[in-house]
């Protein structure tokens, strides 16, 4: 594709003369090949600027940069680097997302679990769907492996092009407030936005309460949203629902979907549910209290895009577990051992509080913290925990570039409960079970379904469930 069709719909200056035919995009020098159109993004710990010359020399016709260069290349200077990346990326590869229904989830927590029902009900209405998220990418039966809950956009739009040569209708994208904040989604316009909720988290990026706010905010508007589903119950979606046309859910507020006559147990949650004007029953075997809002979150979508009540309530009927959520294992002697992705202090809250309503036994919880994330919510996620559990093993997460030992110190110093240090996560979860008698629950905290952890720059192979079927010796 020429350059001049990729940087339609952006505005730049040229520096140099050419219209080059460009066969790939590329932000990292690791992925330049001849013919490439380099993006000169500014990251955290590096400026794409500062590597030019060798994005150049590896074959790189034409670079897109915020200042001028040094350089007899072709350059185009832009105002944005990462915003015109994100429209070249979509003309690039076809402009897809505009060919499909998407579907964007925002919110602190919930977004997979909410994603993974979602799918369930348009793929028994007989949509064909595509899934991105914190779990993978998933299209025609195959898991994907996903660095991280959005993508950049190059990557993105050339999976957005993948599912649509696969003949996707419906990409149902979880949206993190960092890829809204670095405007990956820019020139996909959602047919339906989900907003879950709204709690601390990624204050290392967002600094304060208020800027990762007024971002899951921002993203709501017509330049990114036709319509949106929110929850009433939650203030921030309240606001939300002003912004646009917008259907409700809720269980304490009135909503257009709405819960009432809650019963949630140890297998199961079921609700009589309002849907706009219809009355219903639902039962599922995700349970607890969290899991009726995510329930209900999909639902609602699913009846903005027009499928019917008998078909949501038989899908979300048909779900019995999402990946690293509430993810359950029985031991031979009844011990209940519960893996769950839960990583800030509201997440925490809320498995705790609803296995701690459900364990006749005693409550023991493995946890940690990451390493270069929001270190205000260390203490927090350590007073939650101390709330509820009888016993905390706590331990490492993903340190990536930080002391482990640090970590540990800066939850420990608020742990109000009887609790033991074991940095070796594998470690803290076979002492866990081996204090654990059968009426007892132990809960794994804070990775869920990832396959790895994160260390000095490099993804060890690691599993949370593994490791737990494993000391249970189950296939």
């Amino acid at each position: 594709m020429y350059l001049q069709q990729i940087l339609n719909n952006v505005s730049y200056r040229v520096v140099g003369e050419g219209n080059p035919d460009v066969t790939s995009l590329a932000c990292d020098t690791s992925s330049v090949k001849p013919g490439c159109l380099f993006f000169c993004v500014k990251g955290s710990r590096y400026d794409g600027h500062d590597f030019f010359r060798k994005a150049i020399g590896d074959g790189a016709v034409a670079i897109v940069c915020e200042r001028p260069l040094e350089t007899q290349a072709l350059q185009l200077i832009v105002e944005d680097v990462r915003a015109v990346m994100s429209i070249a990326a979509k003309n690039f590869f076809g402009c897809c997302a505009d060919k499909m229904k998407i579907v964007s989830i925002v919110g602190t927590n919930g977004k997979t679990s909410t994603s993974y029902v979602l799918e369930a009900i348009l793929t028994k209405a007989g949509y064909k769907t595509a899934v991105i998220g914190t779990n993978g990418i998933f299209f025609n039966g195959q898991r994907y492996p996903n660095a991280l809950t959005t993508p950049d956009p190059i990557e993105l739009h050339g999976w957005l092009r993948q599912m649509y040569l696969n003949k996707v209708e419906v990409v149902i994208m979880e949206v993190s407030a960092h890829a809204i904040a670095l405007r990956k989604m820019l020139g996909i316009v959602s047919d339906v936005a989900v907003f879950t909720n709204f709690s601390q988290d990624h204050l290392d990026f967002f600094r304060t309460m208020e800027n990762y706010r007024e971002t899951k905010k921002s993203f709501f508007s017509p330049n990114f949203v036709r319509n949106a589903v929110t929850n009433a119950d939650d203030e921030l979606g309240r606001e939300i629902a002003r912004l646009l046309p917008s259907a409700t859910y809720g269980v304490e507020h009135k909503a257009d979907v709405q819960a009432t006559d809650v019963h949630i147990s140890k297998e199961q949650s079921d609700y009589k549910v309002e849907f706009f004007g219809q009355t219903a029953l639902i039962k599922t075997h995700l349970a607890g209290i969290f899991n009726v809002y995510n329930t209900l979150a999909a639902a609602t979508c699913a009846s903005v895009l027009g499928v019917d009540v008998d078909t949501v309530i038989a899908a979300i009927e048909d779900v019995r577990c999402v990946a690293g959520r509430n993810e359950t294992l029985v031991r031979s002697d009844g011990a209940r051992i519960v893996v769950d992705f839960a990583h800030t202090p509201d997440g925490i809250q809320n498995i705790l509080s609803f296995l701690k309503r459900t364990t006749e036994g005693k409550l023991i919880v493995v946890f940690g913290c990451g390493g270069n994330r929001d270190k205000f919510k260390r203490p927090l996620m350590a007073q939650t925990v101390s709330q509820f559990a009888d016993f905390a093993v706590l331990t490492n997460d993903n340190p990536r570039y930080e002391d482990p030992k640090l970590i540990a110190r800066d939850a420990s110093e608020a742990l109000t409960c009887k609790y033991k240090v074991i940095l070796n996560r594998s470690q803290a979860t076979e002492y866990a079970l081996s204090i654990a008698t059968g009426c007892d629950t132990v809960a794994i905290l804070g990775k869920g379904a990832e396959e790895y952890q994160e260390i000095r720059g490099r993804k060890f192979p690691y599993s949370d469930v593994e490791v737990v079927r494993k000391l249970l010796r189950v296939e």
